[in-house]
């Protein structure tokens, strides 16, 4: 056997433990994975060397800290089979924290693997800018085909040149949105539901969207102006409620009292027992008023300008308006747009992606594109016979007309089978929530029972099927059986030592 010059020694140090050290050069491995060492039969790789060593590289001579880390790595290495030729692997305590742990990181994995990191990158992207938002809304009342008419004589009308306001109080159902000529105001990401956000943000300066369908009417989306992002700001309030249902003198006395206050704070009266002898936000009038930090299209127009009026923290507004009464503010701090490394953002946006329903889509398509590489073998009953055998089930549970049984095989992955009877849980328990009835037609229904199962099924197998993350769980794997190896045979020993503890103890008074 031939070597490196700088691996020769560590092949005599390790020459009597049964060790062969490959001829590589630490410093250029080659894009394809060669021999590192051999132990017995087995062989250890380079590409499994290099991406444990990649994941603390330090930032000092690459050469030299790869060298200082081969031993280690090595040793590594023979503990960890150690541990698998004791059979720790088979222990059922480690079976259980192993496949828990496999799940855990399987539904991260498809996650990232669905567009997440992506997702979230374009999210952060356009919050650095911020829309003034178009909107025309025509709600569908009882005539959805009127609505979605005058939605697209609305939409006409603009590629033929008519003035977005006047097609706004023309057309526009919203009295609000009539009064202010179709402009609701400024926009950030994450505000209103992504898919209207996504064709908001793809439109140019002044640009609108076609008609969009919503569930409740149609939407057209305009572009009016873009500007730098403002961020988030966090203010504290006192609010003097007030309602148009009151009587006059009722809400001339609660305006005279909001202006007191705003006096007496201005010649330096504590903003926080103010807040706890005036304020009727009961939300927030047990922490000195202070409000979750917000940012633009959140709460009333008047309240957000009044809030990001405000330049320094500690400087307080005036008196404004709003529908829910009178808001003295008082800056605490003001946010900036996020970067794409902030960990807590990123975290954030991922939940609300989910709430959202995109990611939902998304990781969906995923498990769709899976399905081959899991073994999906489609339904060898075909959908009408499972429509009749659905209707009789709900009509009156009697199926042997259909010739059908709850054992009839209806589809499999590679290492699991479905039968009729797990279609007919999944069937009654969509039943009984109202979404599927009989005679209503089952495809979508039975879609989406496959998917629901091909969700439950691949984070349990995705290390059979993709290899990036089979090196990812085999090396959480291979940690925990040497955790494992060294609670049995040197810590739990150890700490039941007790004459080599005191004898240790004695010997290192001084550091105690």
């Amino acid at each position: 056997m031939q070597t490196n010059p700088e691996l020769r020694k560590l092949f005599f140090l390790y020459l009597f433990t049964g060790i062969t050290v490959v001829g590589l050069t630490l410093s250029n491995f080659s894009a394809k994975s060669q021999t590192l060492f051999t132990y017995g039969a087995k062989k250890a790789s380079s590409d499994g060397f290099i991406r444990a060593f990649n994941k603390n590289p330090g930032d000092g001579d690459r050469k030299k800290a790869m060298e200082e880390y081969l031993p280690l790595y090595i040793n590594y290495v023979l503990k960890v089979q150690d541990a698998y030729d004791l059979r720790l692997d088979t222990l059922s305590s480690q079976q259980a924290e192993l496949l828990g742990y496999k799940i855990q990181l399987a539904e991260s994995y498809i996650t990232e693997k669905a567009g997440a990191n992506a997702m979230v990158d374009e999210s952060i992207a356009r919050m650095q800018q911020d829309v003034l938002l178009g909107h025309i809304y025509i709600a569908y009342g009882n005539d959805t085909a009127a609505a979605l008419a005058q939605a697209q004589q609305a939409h006409t009308q603009l590629k033929a040149g008519k003035i977005w306001g006047d097609i706004a109080q023309q057309y526009a159902t919203d009295p609000g949105l009539q009064g202010s000529k179709g402009i609701a105001g400024w926009m950030t990401a994450m505000v209103i539901p992504y898919d209207f956000e996504a064709a908001v943000y793809a439109l140019p300066k002044g640009g609108y969207t076609t008609p969009i369908k919503g569930s409740e009417g149609v939407h057209i989306f305009s572009k009016r102006e873009v500007r730098p992002a403002v961020g988030k700001v966090a203010v504290s309030q006192i609010l003097i409620a007030d309602l148009p249902t009151l009587p006059d003198a009722d809400r001339k006395q609660r305006a005279r009292l909001a202006d007191s206050m705003y006096q007496l704070l201005k010649k330096g009266s504590d903003f926080s027992q103010l807040v706890t002898q005036y304020s009727q936000d009961r939300s927030s009038n047990q922490s000195g008023g202070m409000l979750p930090a917000f940012g633009i299209g959140t709460f009333d127009p008047a309240f957000e300008k009044a809030a990001y009026a405000l330049q320094k923290p500690g400087d307080i507004s005036m008196p404004v308006q709003t529908s829910m009464g009178w808001h003295i503010l008082k800056l605490e701090s003001k946010i900036p747009p996020p970067s794409k490394d902030d960990a807590a953002v990123r975290s954030t946006l991922l939940q609300q992606l989910t709430a959202d329903g995109k990611m939902g889509k998304a990781r969906e398509n995923y498990l769709r594109k899976q399905l081959p590489a899991i073994g999906y073998k489609a339904p060898v009953i075909g959908i009408k016979p499972l429509q009749g055998f659905t209707d009789s089930l709900f009509a009156n549970g009697n199926t042997t007309a259909t010739g059908l049984n709850e054992k009839s095989p209806l589809f499999s992955f590679t290492r699991q089978r479905f039968t009729l009877s797990d279609w007919i849980a999944y069937a009654r328990v969509q039943n009984m929530s109202g979404s599927l009835q009989k005679g209503a037609d089952i495809t979508k229904a039975f879609d989406d029972f496959l998917i629901s199962k091909a969700a439950d099924y691949l984070p349990a197998h995705l290390d059979e099927v993709d290899a990036a993350f089979a090196a990812q769980f085999k090396e959480f794997k291979d940690a925990n059986l040497l955790f494992e190896a060294m609670e049995r045979n040197v810590w739990s020993k150890a700490t039941a030592d007790t004459l080599g503890l005191k004898k240790y103890y004695d010997a290192h008074k001084q550091k105690y």
